[in-house]
């Protein structure tokens, strides 16, 4: 797994979110987020596109519900 994709996402969700970078680890998820609701999953999913100039199936989407399965879902789109 690419660091430079680890810290890309880390620091959109940083961003997106407004949580500190270096909180942000493998077990950060949805379910245990404050803030991390469906509205911020879209800006999320959105900056991710942009940033990586890729876009998202819905079912990658709905995959995308912790840090650690959206480095995998976006290391396996670029």
């Amino acid at each position: 797994m690419s660091k430079n994709i680890e810290q890309t996402v880390k620091d959109l969700m940083s961003i997106v979110l407004n949580i500190d970078a270096t909180k942000i680890d493998d077990s950060t998820a949805m379910d245990n987020t404050p803030g991390w609701d469906s509205g911020n999953q879209i800006n999320l999913v959105l900056a991710l596109e942009e940033e990586f100039s890729i876009s998202f199936e819905v079912s990658e989407f709905e995959l995308m519900v912790s840090f650690f399965d959206i480095v995998q879902v976006v290391s396996a789109k670029i």
